[in-house]
């Protein structure tokens, strides 16, 4: 490797650096915004029932967790519409499966981002990790509420 190939290296990691770090951040910090608003409203809600019925409790739980399902389906087009506006794959449903793909960590499709732009997939999928962890973490609070108060109603 010569003094050019490594210049150009650096500069395509560091151009995938801030486009995926930036990408990152909103993903982050959007998902962590509803995942707590959706939290509120299930404690909330959950704390407004007098009489605890189990299905009422499961009910809001599975009415969560498709919120937060939407929400992960959200951060995969937000990826997938930068993937597709930034010109580097140019058909949108292979960027969405690209995106959903990585997103997901499954990795069941190939990549098909222009040489240069390879590791853009790393901030996809730390994003998505991130993103579940977070979501499971809510969700596993959440089955606590419901835990705490199907024991107080008995």
């Amino acid at each position: 490797m010569n003094a050019s190939d490594l210049n150009q290296f650096s500069e395509q990691i560091i151009r995938d650096a801030a486009f995926g770090m930036t990408f990152l951040a909103v993903i982050l910090l959007s998902n962590t915004f509803f995942f707590i608003q959706i939290y509120f409203w299930f404690t909330r809600s959950c704390a407004k029932l007098q009489k605890v019925a189990p299905y009422q409790l499961i009910a809001r739980f599975m009415a969560a967790v498709l919120l937060m399902s939407l929400v992960q389906l959200a951060s995969i087009l937000i990826w997938t519409t930068a993937i597709y506006s930034k010109g580097l794959i140019d058909d949108i449903r292979l960027a969405m499966l690209f995106s959903g793909s990585c997103y997901t960590t499954l990795g069941v499709f190939s990549d098909t981002l222009p040489d240069g732009w390879k590791s853009l997939a790393f901030y996809i999928a730390f994003s998505g990790l991130f993103s579940f962890a977070m979501a499971t973490s809510a969700m596993m609070s959440m089955l606590s509420v419901i835990t705490k108060r199907l024991y107080k109603a008995t």
